[in-house]
């Protein structure tokens, strides 16, 4: 506690924002650029993600700022001596450097397997998708029980909070979105593979809710873009 009080007090000396630069000295993967990098993608694709939820001009504006700062958290003291805070102590960061309580509610829940508000939602389908697509085509799909960079659960966690705010949502749109702002090709084969895998992980979990194989598998040979229109069809 004593050493967490310090990370603290020597954190919110700077406002969150500050930290955001430094992502840079942080790699998130050879091929595809530094967490700053990976944080312009997101900010690129969540905007159009936004739209594609039908969010309005005040929750656009929120999304923007939240993506912006969703990663910042990553190379403050805090965070880097206790990776599991992250997302949460962005989140109380931004309440301490004056952001909205919507962006910093949406920094808190990125992580979440089911973000609760649709700013959050936005933020966390951008952050999921743009590492499903740029892993892939970087050749990082997960093989056998080797999922190293967590890419099942980065699927899951596209699908599960679609369904749960039962929102229409377009994957193979979304997919393609964020295959336009990745540092190496993203082939029309690898993206039908991530569209493939996140349905197989949408097959998961409704299978795991308890609806019948035969009927799930008949709706999924039809239509698997829209988990939440898939759920209501099943």
């Amino acid at each position: 506690f004593a050493d967490a009080n310090f990370f603290v007090r020597e954190d919110v000396k700077q406002p969150l924002e500050y930290y955001r630069a430094q992502l840079s000295g942080l790699t998130f993967h050879t091929k595809l650029g530094s967490m700053l990098d990976k944080s312009e993608r997101m900010l690129k694709l969540s905007a159009e993600l936004a739209d594609m939820l039908g969010l309005d001009n005040v929750q656009h504006s929120n999304v923007k700022r939240s993506t912006f700062l969703a990663k910042a958290d990553l190379v403050t003291q805090m965070v880097t001596e206790m990776t599991s805070l992250q997302g949460i102590i962005g989140r109380e960061y931004a309440l301490r450097s004056g952001e909205q309580n919507d962006v910093a509610v949406a920094i808190g829940e990125q992580y979440q397997s089911v973000p609760q508000t649709k700013i959050g939602l936005a933020v966390a389908l951008a952050d999921r998708l743009d590492s499903l697509v740029g892993l892939f085509a970087a050749g990082l799909a997960p093989t056998g029980a080797k999922d190293p960079f967590g890419l099942r659960r980065a699927a899951i966690g596209v699908v599960q909070p679609l369904i749960e705010h039962d929102v229409d949502f377009d994957l193979t749109e979304a997919v393609k979105k964020s295959a336009k702002t990745q540092p190496i090709e993203v082939s029309d084969e690898a993206q039908k593979q991530i569209l493939e895998f996140i349905t197989g992980r949408l097959k998961v979990v409704l299978n795991e809710s308890g609806y019948k194989y035969d009927v799930v598998d008949a709706i999924l040979a039809a239509q698997s873009n829209n988990p939440a229109g898939t759920v209501r069809a099943v």
